[in-house]
């Protein structure tokens, strides 16, 4: 019984990740102050510039290339911002860059030298209120969850008008400086919430409003949430690898753990929901990054995958020998990481709002 995992996308991005992440140590902290070794060396890389445009210093990649890149680093359970940071941050900029502000930014993304949070709330009740005086725009509300594991320059946001017309606003950092809260999630990450009352930004802080921050928002937790399921599927895989290899190796009773048909069947049933996780996220990946943005299936294949990565965490744990076993093992820290990423940019109650809302497409009769 043996099994390695291929990658969604293969190349150079995925085997220069995989060597990175693989060197990385298993017990790495993230520093208080500045970037961790691991978010510096991605920097250097230039990993936020995949999907910069060229004219603006980047690569002009698309979004398998970055999905590549997510998949490797998710073998190995980098709690790094990658998504946010690599992903969802340059598509949403690229597309406002008519606006000063954004096309300032680029540059200094591309070449590693800033780095943007984006909040983009996925239900809309935590969204901050907007209103305009004669100095700018004033805020009201806060912002929930937001990842602060790697420093961040810039935070990106989405806020709400009295009218109700959504808006999308570019911060510096520093000018967030009401801090309410701080935690660590289970795989390290650290998230803050940020009470916006009364802050007063320059009316140019906001670089889209309307049905292009709509637009643009909705685009961008689309392009969050699949990422995100890349990190799964390559945490998934390196599991499925890990306890293949623990059942080979482990004996009991003088044979093998892998000879005994029971274990052999659980570990078949992992195989089979990876293979089908992994042809669900690498299709709408390609659909995502043709132009179209199928909200009710990416919805659905988040949906879908939150529970198949919890089923596949839950089993490697017990073919390990339980979590008393395998707590300080490789396999509970890809448990922990898929299940961290299950949650990012839409859980799993989240998306099965967002799939009851909107109405199913409908199919005309057909003719007799």
């Amino acid at each position: 019984m043996s099994f390695h995992a291929s990658p969604m996308f293969p190349g150079d991005l995925y085997d220069t990740t995989l060597r990175v992440a693989a060197d990385t140590p298993a017990d790495e902290t993230f520093p208080a102050h500045g970037p961790s070794a691991s978010w510096r060396q991605f920097l250097a890389l230039g990993w936020q510039a995949v999907m910069v445009g060229e004219e603006h210093g980047g690569a002009g990649a698309c979004l398998a290339d970055v999905a590549a890149i997510a998949e490797a680093a998710g073998r190995y359970a980098l709690a790094l911002p990658l998504v946010a940071r690599c992903a969802v941050v340059p598509a949403l900029l690229e597309a406002l860059s008519a606006h000063p502000g954004v096309a300032a930014l680029l540059p200094a993304l591309a070449a590693g030298e800033a780095s943007a949070c984006p909040v983009l709330d996925e239900d809309g009740a935590g969204v901050p209120r907007c209103g305009f005086d004669a100095k700018g725009i004033v805020l009201a509300g806060g912002l929930r969850g937001v990842d602060l594991t790697e420093p961040a320059t810039h935070v990106v946001f989405a806020a709400r008008a009295a009218s109700g017309e959504d808006l999308l606003v570019l911060a510096p950092s520093d000018a967030l400086t009401g801090l309410v809260n701080t935690w660590k999630g289970i795989d390290g990450r650290r998230a803050v919430d940020i009470d916006l009352s009364g802050l007063h930004l320059p009316a140019e802080a906001v670089i889209a409003r309307g049905p292009a921050a709509s637009s643009a928002i909705a685009r961008s937790q689309a392009i969050g949430a699949i990422t995100s399921c890349a990190q799964i599927v390559g945490a998934t895989g390196a599991m499925i690898e890990q306890t293949i290899e623990y059942l080979n190796t482990r004996e009991q009773f003088g044979v093998a753990l892998g000879t005994f048909q029971a274990l052999r069947h659980r570990t078949v049933d992992m195989y089979v929901a990876y293979e089908n996780v992994r042809g669900m996220v690498r299709q709408c990946v390609l659909t995502l990054q043709s132009g179209t943005t199928d909200a009710r299936r990416i919805s659905t294949v988040k949906l879908y995958l939150a529970a198949t990565a919890r089923q596949v965490a839950e089993s490697c744990i017990q073919l390990h020998g339980g979590i008393g076993m395998s707590r300080e093992l490789p396999a509970a820290r890809l448990a922990m990481h898929a299940l961290s990423c299950s949650v990012q940019w839409g859980d799993r109650f989240v998306h099965l709002d967002r799939l009851t809302a909107a109405p199913a497409p409908t199919r005309a009769p057909a003719h007799a």
